[in-house]
């Protein structure tokens, strides 16, 4: 029982009692007797076994005076059932628990009330009254219904009802019905063929009451027994139904897994009504790219859901979960900046020409700078007028390469002259199950070693510097050019000197 409601009782205890002429004594304001709550044990009594009622009292601490409890009974219409007598004084903040036992001669629901007779030490006296309800089976039947609600009772929620066979044989041709006088019940009657001894069996019903508030529930099952004989059982409970709270949360993320990329979302219901006719869509530059339907996700529980990279451009990406809940129809969204995964690329760096004799040998790595895998990564010499692939390494398998990673490669070829200044590289692997051919250019220009043509810039060191800024791969070009020079001066000087002599 809420405080509110103890408050209200509390003040209707004042009320009712500071009607009663001063000659007979006026109750006391300052005390504040409440019935706080009331547990009923066994929960469904059986005809002629007994139950007790336990009822503990309270005297507010607020309260400025104490309250003598006189007499405590528990009645059925005007008859009494159950009566415990001078059970001493409550002091602010004091309680006390009374247990009142009785039994039932028929079944069904019974309407009790519980009297709290007492008075103040003050003078004033006092009559609280609280409402107690027992649902009553009968006495030979074994067969026991219970009911429950998984969560905290709302407006909207689930209500099981668990069937227990307790008798020695099986029961048959059982029908169980669920009803309320506020509350609508979906598919409220189910029936089943038989349940064993010794078994039971639960049963789930969507439940919609009026509104929050004490709200009864009442199980009925008829079954056949072992006999054939009709019988029929009967539970009842109150549940203290909590107001609508619509509550929802929608998180997603990109992740990237298996050289793929993908939008994950979550669905989460904080509230304590359930989300129905749930939708996601995902939205980006005014149109809808995606959309998705999504079972019902009830009461402090999660859907999950992913988008594929197909259906999503790069950058934001707003996601919008729709669904209805408590009779309205309600959005939630968020928003990811979404880049698609790149294919894998095999890029040329780092590459060194180095002389080989009367040839070159170029070593350098093959990188993969995409975000999947490439297979089958071949590098290999064009052959052209100026460069002619020799061995050992016309070719070169570079083989697996992972995202981000790189692997060593060498190949060898023949300038033709000193004028050689690009050597042709082809390329040729695999991503994503499709074939990439393209050949790049590998530039050498006094000593350094660059890719063009179809290929990113090398980003590693550049080749030797060679003699005199040469560069290290023609010595005997160089010898020829230096022989040359010393022909022409030493000719000159003849020249010169025969000049010299005829004058």
């Amino acid at each position: 029982m809420s405080d509110r409601a103890l408050v209200v009782l509390a003040v209707a205890v004042v009320l009712a009692t500071s009607a009663v002429p001063l000659g007979a004594g006026v109750a006391s304001a300052e005390s504040q007797v409440v019935v706080q709550s009331v547990a009923v044990d066994p929960s469904t009594p059986r005809v002629g076994e007994d139950v007790t009622v336990t009822a503990t009292i309270r005297n507010f601490e607020s309260s400025s005076d104490a309250a003598r409890i006189n007499q405590v009974s528990l009645r059925a219409g005007s008859r009494t059932l159950a009566t415990a007598r001078d059970l001493g004084t409550l002091g602010s903040g004091g309680t006390v628990e009374l247990p009142l036992t009785t039994d039932f001669e028929t079944p069904g629901r019974k309407d009790l009330t519980l009297h709290v007779y007492g008075q103040g030490i003050g003078g004033g006296i006092f009559n609280v009254q609280y409402p107690v309800s027992v649902s009553v089976n009968e006495r030979d039947s074994d067969v026991q219904l219970s009911l429950e609600t998984p969560n905290d009772p709302s407006t909207e929620g689930q209500v099981n009802v668990t069937v227990a066979n307790g008798a020695p044989s099986n029961v048959s041709n059982l029908r169980l019905t669920l009803s309320g006088p506020n509350a609508t019940v979906d598919d409220a009657s189910r029936v089943n063929a038989s349940l064993g001894s010794g078994r039971e069996r639960r049963v789930e019903f969507d439940v919609t009451f009026d509104g929050p508030g004490a709200q009864p529930l009442t199980a009925s099952l008829s079954y056949r027994d072992a006999d054939g004989d009709r019988r029929t059982v009967v539970e009842s409970r109150t549940f203290d139904v909590d107001p609508p709270d619509v509550d929802a949360e929608l998180d997603a993320e990109v992740v990237r897994e298996n050289g793929t990329a993908r939008i994950d979302a979550e669905l989460t219901n904080f509230g304590n009504v359930p989300l129905e006719g749930v939708r996601l869509r995902a939205d980006a530059d005014g149109e809808t790219l995606a959309r998705k339907l999504v079972a019902d996700v009830g009461t402090e529980s999660t859907r999950e859901l992913s988008i594929g990279e197909s259906s999503l451009p790069a950058g934001d990406v707003t996601l919008i979960a729709s669904y209805e809940a408590a009779g309205e129809r309600y959005e939630t969204t968020t928003t990811v900046d979404f880049a698609p995964t790149t294919d894998g690329n095999i890029s040329l760096t780092g590459i060194e020409v180095i002389p080989a004799g009367g040839a070159i040998r170029l070593a350098g790595s093959a990188s993969n700078t995409g975000e999947t895998a490439v297979t089958g990564a071949v590098v290999s010499v064009v052959g052209t007028e100026r460069v002619t692939p020799v061995s050992p390494a016309k070719n070169y398998f570079v083989g697996n390469v992972p995202a981000g990673e790189f692997t060593s490669f060498e190949l060898t070829a023949r300038l033709a002259g000193n004028r050689t200044d690009t050597v042709p590289i082809r390329i040729s692997y695999i991503a994503d199950g499709e074939g990439y051919t393209r050949v790049v250019d590998v530039t050498i220009t006094d000593g350094a070693v660059g890719a063009s043509q179809g290929g990113p810039e090398p980003d590693g060191p550049p080749g030797g510097g060679g003699f005199l800024g040469l560069g290290r791969i023609d010595v005997v070009g160089l010898l020829l050019r230096l022989a040359l020079v010393v022909a022409v001066g030493g000719g000159a000087f003849y020249w010169w000197q025969r000049r010299g002599t005829d004058e």
